[in-house]
């Protein structure tokens, strides 16, 4: 999103967003499956569980996000903005990740240099390596959607087609979740939370005045509550039987979007620089950086001092190690890779001018 148009309230829910995934993994996941020791391993927070629905939130707002984006740029323009703004900061983090795994005595997870280098691309499963953090998987949905909304910007169907784009990709989630329940169309299409990008990307079809885009808009924001509501079925299973409540769940995804679509209306002109639009910027590295090392910090620091005591430090340690990361490194990391992209663009267009 361009300085000159930033929504203030986006960064909000972003700060809340990452919050409630960090709940998720520290009040609920580690205690259910292990993974920071047995000293914190037990019965899991009520409401702890639902904290996975950041995700989602984080997908609604990459819909509205990136359909800002894309407006006014080529689809090499909008591939050289993507990897900017993500794969510096990425590379930085797992990298972080990776020391601390290995400096880490008795942790349940590992690494070797073929998982490091395939993680260097982001797309480490599609080279048969697992993620250096587990966090990385909502990476790889937003890389597919990212990939989507390039391809058709090459149809040069992205700009004019929006609202009908829309009506198929969540036609399609419908049918797979509802009849074919097809493992292809779910990676493919990402057919799980196809409503919650549908459901940013018309929001932003909405403020252009696109026709369609208000009734479109309804019919992602059912599909993002009853796509949340057959999600939370694998969840179950994968979590040996745990509970999750569907009506729960479609009533905080409710709710996350109409906040989020009140959010998208407050906009602030010229370089946003206050603390909520820093804190905003530095939830990319925070969510990076925090569940394996959160995991490392509780199996070493519980038996020092607490289970609370090791909850204040870490988020405070990993909060300002991400607002480090920010500040200092994400911008000229993502001007370096602006400067490459002029550059390769520039020699490309010489080599189809050149004469024959």
């Amino acid at each position: 999103m361009s300085d000159a148009a930033r929504r203030p309230g986006l960064d909000l829910m972003r700060v809340l967003a990452v919050a409630a995934v960090a709940w998720f993994h520290f009040g609920f996941r580690m205690q259910v499956t292990g993974e920071a020791g047995p000293l914190v391993a037990g019965d899991p927070g009520i409401f702890a569980r639902y904290g996975y629905l950041g995700v989602s939130v984080f997908f609604a707002i990459s819909g509205y996000v990136i359909s800002i984006s894309s407006e006014g740029r080529d689809p090499f323009g909008f591939a050289v903005a993507r990897v900017a703004r993500l794969w510096p900061t990425f590379v930085l983090c797992m990298s972080v990740t990776a020391l601390v795994t290995l400096a880490v005595p008795g942790f349940a997870f590992s690494v070797s240099l073929p998982q490091y280098l395939a993680n260097l691309t982001m797309v480490s499963p599609f080279l048969g390596q697992p993620f250096m953090d587990g966090a990385y998987w909502s990476i790889v949905a937003e890389i597919v959607f990212y990939v989507w909304v390039g391809v058709l910007m090459t149809a040069r169907l992205w700009s004019r087609f929006q609202v009908p784009i829309a009506f198929v990709w969540l036609a399609v989630a419908a049918l797979d979740q509802a009849l074919i329940g097809s493992d292809v169309l779910r990676r493919l299409f990402l057919t799980d939370f196809a409503g919650f990008f549908a459901f940013g990307m018309m929001l932003r079809a909405r403020e252009r005045g696109e026709a369609g885009a208000t009734a479109m808009l309804a019919a992602a924001y059912v599909q993002a509550i009853a796509g949340a509501a057959v999600f939370a079925d694998g969840l179950v299973r994968l979590y040996d039987g745990e509970p999750f409540s569907q009506p729960l769940i479609a009533a905080v995804v409710a709710v996350a979007l109409v906040a989020l679509a009140l959010a998208t209306r407050s906009v602030r002109t010229g370089r946003p620089t206050g603390l909520v639009a820093i804190a905003g910027r530095a939830t990319y590295p925070f969510y990076l950086l925090h569940q394996h090392i959160g995991y490392a910090a509780f199996l070493l620091l519980v038996p020092l001092v607490g289970l609370a005591g090791t909850a204040l430090a870490l988020i405070a340690g990993v909060a300002l190690v991400a607002l480090a990361i920010t500040l200092c490194v994400e911008t000229p990391a993502a001007r370096m890779v602006r400067r490459l992209g002029d550059v390769a663009r520039a020699r490309a267009l010489a080599l189809v001018r050149r004469p024959a």
